[in-house]
């Protein structure tokens, strides 16, 4: 495993990336400490993960996740900003 200094990386940052890319693992070192490491993105994935999107169980389109939509009813009751006002409660 190859290790860079902080500076270094700042200066290099593309050549570092180019070896990431090919499948390398850098340790970001600052004062001889590590403190990061850069891996290849597969790597960064749970291995559970991995298995339902090879299985077919799950897709992912490599986006961040939105969550689950809930619709709320609007009741003529109430009004728009007082169901504004209790969501953000």
């Amino acid at each position: 495993m190859e290790h860079v200094g902080v500076r270094e990386l700042k200066n290099s940052l593309s050549r570092y990336l180019k070896l990431v890319k090919s499948g390398k693992t850098i340790r970001v070192t600052e004062r001889g400490k590590t403190i990061a490491k850069l891996v290849p993105a597969q790597d960064c994935i749970p291995q559970g993960i991995i298995e339902m999107l090879n299985k077919e169980v799950a897709t992912w389109n490599g986006e961040k996740p939105k969550g689950m939509v809930t619709l709320r009813t609007v009741t003529k009751e109430k009004n728009i900003s007082d169901i504004v006002s209790e969501d953000r409660r």
